[in-house]
């Protein structure tokens, strides 16, 4: 074995005014082995993970605890319980709505900024089904009532127009997350999909039958953007016409 003199190697931890190097990204007076404090926004995002893998019904103080690896009693220190919990977790969801879009014309943005609420709610669509009958708007919700509010005051509708527009967008939205797959009939000897709905007579229900081969159920790729799109263009006729708008008949 070479030597370290042959070797050209120095031994620089005895060299004056030299230490050990402290390597990057690792502070050595903190243990690395103890997870991050406990807080509320840990606890939030915890909670929204479990519910995403787990569904709503694995959520339980318990069982938050448990994958947080602390006791029950000391979530409580940070949230006042499951329901402010579950709003708290509502709040976070819709902080992944972009409401930053501004190219393009009113309607431009408008659906940009609808679609993106849709993807939100579709991605935690476990805690969607909550929010759908349960909103108790915090800051994230504001802000995309805000922005939505704005730009249809922008796009010269009144503000009670606007306000019937942003619920009628939101209950679409979030009343599309609450209406879950049409489940497909099954032979009950060889469990064969033999389509969506009772096998009535033909000819008593004609027009299911003449479309029954698409009638299964609304998340079908591209439907939730047909039917925004169908609301937004009510909403361009009304905008460039509104007298006749106002005079069409009830």
């Amino acid at each position: 074995m070479a030597s370290e003199k042959g070797s050209g190697l120095k031994d620089q931890s005895s060299a004056p005014g030299r230490s050990d190097p402290t390597w990057v990204g690792v502070d050595p007076s903190k243990d690395y082995t103890r997870p991050p404090p406990l807080s509320r926004p840990r606890i939030v995002r915890a909670a929204l993970g479990l519910v995403d893998e787990k569904g709503l019904t694995a959520l339980t103080m318990r069982a938050l605890a448990t994958e947080l690896e602390v006791s029950p009693m000391a979530l409580y220190n940070h949230v006042r319980d499951k329901d402010e919990l579950v709003d708290l977790m509502v709040d976070l969801m819709l902080g992944e709505v972009d409401t930053s879009v501004t190219e393009g014309d009113w309607l431009t943005q408008l659906r940009a900024l609808v679609r993106s609420y849709h993807q939100a709610l579709a991605v935690h669509h476990e805690l969607a089904r909550v929010y759908s009958v349960r909103v108790r708007v915090g800051p994230n919700g504001l802000l995309i009532m805000e922005r939505t509010i704005g730009l249809l005051l922008g796009a010269g509708f009144s503000p009670s127009e606007a306000s019937d527009i942003f619920f009628v967008l939101f209950i679409y939205t979030a009343g599309f997350q609450q209406i879950g797959h049409i489940v497909p009939r099954r032979d009950s000897a060889t469990r064969e999909e033999t389509g969506y709905y009772p096998p009535l007579p033909p000819q008593q229900i004609p027009s299911i039958t003449a479309v029954s081969s698409h009638l299964n159920g609304p998340r079908q790729p591209g439907r939730f953007d047909y039917g925004l799109d169908l609301l937004l263009a009510g909403l361009q006729i009304k905008i460039a016409q509104p007298e006749e708008a106002a005079a069409a008949p009830q």
